[in-house]
């Protein structure tokens, strides 16, 4: 039997149906955390969804699309995806945080999907295998939704991260499981949702069989289309209304947790971040591509593609000069995802604790100054992109068709 017959009877035996006890596990976690940080702790005056959403979605409500579309804000694509939600809150008569709860919800199911969908599929390496590829107990993105990422994504009013990152992630096991169509669709909604999703497309893409690549492509340009062409054209009909794009200078804000800190703010560079940070991502993607995929006999082993997207979510956080705390939340599910395998995360552990520590401007060490809390972070990120970029560019001497199907046979085999 050839290989590719090989690949694709094991890409066919792999699917398994979701692991439901994970995901109502995510589901408990995550509706535990919205109900804590909206309403046993009201933090509104920390929440961006009353000063940047809600605007917008009262003239959903009232029935004035056009309205909505203009004044939402650079995340439109998300309120888009979430406004039948809003509008049902809207019809049977809640306010504006259960407006918000409801638009939440969604998002913050997505972890536990995930970690579902994670459970189901086998992934463990041959020389490992025990009978029994999905691992008994907690996972790491099982209790996702109680990291610190995680958490403030939802007292700021920002759960369309915590949503980003989950379809990357899937996105990612999608492609390494050889589903073209799935893995476009999946990008798609991530690009709509937030438009940072664009850092991690040409990596999925690149994960994605030769022979679907092109479907995978196709279905995300429609998929993206079909709600931004038309969304966009009525933002740029008013322009005062049309701003926030991805190309758009970024603000006055420097945030002092990022890499570009030290060029001041009135660098080109930081003005021009959010499109520099875009095309730097592409570049180490490129190079990955180079190394790692292009002329290989098979694709790279899915954790070291795991590795690769971890690094390139953290890039997007490391420099952009707003750098938050919820930025990381792509990251950490990535993290997540990588050591969903048997053994201890440390790296998950690791990055919820030195998270919370290192990235606010007002956090643990703001008394040391500015200068001294940019060089900590600095050190942190240097260290974070060398351990990562490590990871992603190491050699592995197994192809992941054989990985898989080792995996695989495993897996069937009677216990």
């Amino acid at each position: 039997m050839s290989l590719s017959a090989v690949t694709e009877a094991t890409r066919l035996r792999e699917i398994r149906a979701i692991h439901v006890p994970a995901v109502l596990f995510g589901a408990g976690v995550a509706l535990l955390s919205i109900y804590v940080f909206t309403y046993a702790i009201p933090l509104h005056h920390e929440n961006d969804f009353y000063r940047e959403a809600w605007p917008a979605y009262q003239l959903l409500l009232r029935g004035r699309v056009l309205g909505f579309l203009r004044a939402s804000p650079a995340y439109v694509g998300s309120l888009v995806l979430r406004a039948p939600l809003a509008l049902l809150a809207g019809a049977l008569g809640a306010p504006a945080r259960g407006v918000y709860v409801a638009t939440a919800i969604p998002c913050l199911l997505a972890p536990g999907l995930l970690a579902g969908y994670l459970a189901a599929e086998p992934r463990v390496e041959p020389a490992r295998s025990t009978g029994d590829s999905r691992r008994r107990g907690l996972r790491p993105a099982d209790g996702f939704m109680l990291t610190p990422p995680a958490v403030v994504a939802v007292v700021g009013g920002h759960p369309e991260d915590v949503l980003g990152g989950a379809l990357c992630v899937l996105a990612m096991l999608l492609a390494c499981r050889g589903s073209g169509r799935a893995t476009g669709l999946a990008l798609g909604l991530a690009v709509i949702n937030k438009q940072w999703a664009l850092v991690a497309v040409p990596l999925v893409i690149a994960m994605v069989p030769k022979e679907r690549r092109l479907e995978a492509i196709v279905t995300l340009v429609v998929t993206a289309g079909v709600v931004m062409i038309p969304v966009t054209a009525v933002r740029m009909s008013s322009a005062s209304t049309f701003s926030g794009a991805l190309g758009d200078p970024t603000s006055s804000i420097l945030l002092t947790p990022q890499l570009l800190w030290w060029l001041g703010p009135s660098s080109w560079v930081v003005h021009q971040a959010h499109i520099l940070l875009v095309l730097a991502a592409w570049l180490v993607t490129g190079l990955w591509w180079w190394l790692r995929v292009h002329g290989n006999r098979g694709r790279p082993p899915v954790p070291d593609a795991l590795a690769a997207l971890a690094l390139v979510l953290f890039l997007r956080c490391a420099l952009d000069p707003m750098d938050n705390v919820y930025y990381f939340a792509p990251f950490m599910l990535a993290v997540a995802a990588l050591e969903d395998p048997p053994g201890f995360p440390k790296l998950t552990w690791l990055f919820v604790v030195a998270i919370p520590l290192i990235v606010p401007p007002a956090g643990v060490f703001h008394s040391l100054g500015p200068t001294a809390l940019a060089a900590l972070f600095t050190a942190f990120a240097l260290a974070t992109i060398a351990w990562f970029g490590r990871l992603a560019f190491r050699s592995s001497a197994e192809p992941d068709a054989l990985a898989y199907a080792a995996a695989a046979t495993t897996a069937g085999s009677p216990g």
